[in-house]
């Protein structure tokens, strides 16, 4: 091969110091320069495989990609350029043609462990793309990546579609294109961008997403949105091939627009989502020491609010996870809450105001025209139970009994429609301190009524436990349930296994994964009643000393 141009080597050299140094895109632009002072096909080959792996480094993966394919095009047999391919299609999220590529070099190099090690990773991302995750390596990598938990997975697109709703104000959304299961996976997607808040955040106002405040407007939250466009602007414009899909997030010129104060630029909260990398955290549930961050999820932009969701939302590093928490026909539009749906209909109206919708889903137009004086008695007869609570005395069930009937008649409609949420409380605590009590029977029941008064329908015989119908999901539904298994292990032991397959399920739609099941549950509960209620993270607080008689 003739020697290079002097002023084509020069460059090439500079390039490669940058390169070399971290300056990938002045490493780029050197390249360049080499390549116009060259005229043949063996210098082309050598600065093309450069500016190739400076393009990688730079996240610059369309233009890799080109570099790699227009050494192909001269040399079909190019090691570096078959493996650089690969690594460019592979950071584009086209494991199928990275796959080829790697299968390709294999061929005409088998000792090459580099490619032998990605074309392994191929096989798993193959997985993930049909709905097959690790999700105990998923933990273990979020935890290893903090505080940047940017997890290296593929997306699975379950049996869900975009369509038009019914309802033109609504726009798009995402439906069902066949029945579902509770607790089967709908979406696993990695987020589109993301920009992490700085660990050791402890600002309530700021790790926590109360949708009806200001807070939105902190110099915390400000920057981290302005770092939240820097990305999307720097991966459109050195891959211009994610444009498409962002691009068609646009609901079009016709849209309603909302203005954010602080920056006079149109509100992103219709695309971006406050997340936390612990699975089954929602910015909600934080804690106050704990830190939220923000991104967007293409495929998950498209659902739609509704007060009584139909799906749960979950996360693990930047993976959001929905689950159906409910058996669901083919067609149905896929919904779930932006905010808590356990406030009341007023505050929850109040939070939603940031989307500018009044939602008129089948909880709120149950309570929305709820008369003053009945939850006036909800209240007096809350209170009334916790006052029985804070006594913390021997105390007869039927007490409680009648109490509970008592707030279940300040409802109007059936569960199914309208879910008892204010009894939540009061039964997990009736239920936590049965179990402590070792009253299997009580707890049973109690389990059974909390699980009725949210909607749920069960159907129990000597051998079976089933629920034919799942209701309003919340974290005491789980706890109920586990207790729950603890008192079958006691009365039935024939149906300790349905019971704790229905738990764990819950769980499953709770958190997004079931593998830390027995981390925060313990493992075999049978034995376990009595003493104490068995679980390393109690949701309930001050009502182990309750006794009853």
């Amino acid at each position: 091969m003739a020697p290079m141009p002097t002023e084509a080597l020069i460059w090439k050299l500079q390039g490669n110091t940058h390169w070399k140094d971290g300056k990938y895109l002045k490493a780029i632009e050197s390249y360049d320069e080499a390549l116009r002072r060259i005229s043949t096909e063996e210098h082309a080959l050598i600065l093309l495989l450069n500016r190739c792996q400076a393009r990688l480094s730079y996240q610059h993966y369309d233009a890799a990609l080109e570099d790699a394919m227009a050494v192909l095009e001269m040399d079909t047999t190019s090691e570096k350029a078959l493996f650089r391919a690969a690594r460019a299609s592979y950071s584009l999220g086209c494991f199928a043609r990275c796959r080829s590529y790697l299968v390709e070099l294999l061929e005409l190099y088998p000792g090459n462990k580099a490619a032998i090690k990605d074309i392994e990773r191929c096989e798993l991302r193959s997985q993930e793309q049909a709905g097959e995750f690790d999700f105990a390596s998923m933990l273990n990598e979020a935890v290893t990546k903090q505080p940047s938990p940017r997890l290296d997975r593929a997306a699975y697109i379950g049996p869900i579609e975009v369509r038009k709703c019914a309802i033109e104000s609504h726009g798009r959304g995402l439906f069902t294109t066949k029945a579902v299961k509770a607790g089967e996976p709908l979406l696993c997607e990695k987020a589109f961008i993301t920009a992490f808040a700085p660990e050791g955040s402890k600002t309530t106002a700021e790790s926590n997403h109360p949708k009806d405040s200001k807070s939105d407007g902190s110099e915390w939250r400000l920057k981290l949105r302005a770092e939240l466009a820097t990305n999307i602007f720097v991966k459109l414009v050195r891959n211009p091939s994610f444009f498409t899909a962002f691009a068609d997030l646009y609901p079009g010129p016709n849209a309603d627009e909302v203005i954010d104060n602080d920056t006079n630029l149109p509100e992103l909260d219709d695309l971006t989502y406050e997340f936390h990398w612990k699975s089954g955290h929602t910015p909600d549930a934080l804690e106050d020491e704990e830190s939220a961050s923000i991104g967007i999820w293409i495929r998950a932009s498209y659902i739609n609010h509704s007060c009584y969701p139909l799906v749960r939302r979950t996360y693990i590093g930047d993976m959001m996870i929905f689950r159906a928490q409910a058996n669901i026909p083919a067609d149905t539009e896929l919904k779930f809450g932006y905010i808590s749906c356990l406030e009341s209909y007023e505050q929850r109206q109040k939070m939603l105001k940031k989307w500018g919708f009044q939602c008129e889903c089948q909880v709120c137009l149950a309570e929305k025209d709820y008369s003053h004086k009945k939850l006036k008695k909800r209240e007096k007869v809350i209170e009334e139970i916790i006052g029985h609570f804070e006594k913390n005395t021997a105390t007869n069930l039927g007490v409680y009994t009648t109490l509970l009937e008592a707030l279940d008649s300040t409802y109007v409609n059936p569960p199914v429609i309208e879910p008892r949420k204010a009894m939540i409380g009061p039964i997990i605590n009736l239920i936590s301190a049965c179990h402590s009590d070792g009253l299997a029977f009580q707890m049973m029941e109690l389990t059974l009524r909390m699980l009725h008064a949210l909607g749920f329908e069960t159907e129990i015989t000597t051998t079976s436990f089933t629920i034919t119908r799942w209701g309003f999901m919340v974290d005491e539904v789980v706890v109920a349930l586990a207790d729950m298994c603890d008192g079958y292990a006691v009365v039935n032991p024939a149906l300790y296994d349905d019971v704790l397959e229905v738990a764990k399920t819950a769980y499953e739609i709770m958190c997004g994964e079931r593998v830390s099941w027995y981390k925060t549950y313990g493992g075999n509960r049978r034995g376990r009643l009595g003493g104490t209620a068995g679980r390393v993270e109690d949701v309930v607080d001050g009502v182990q000393g309750m006794r009853f008689v």
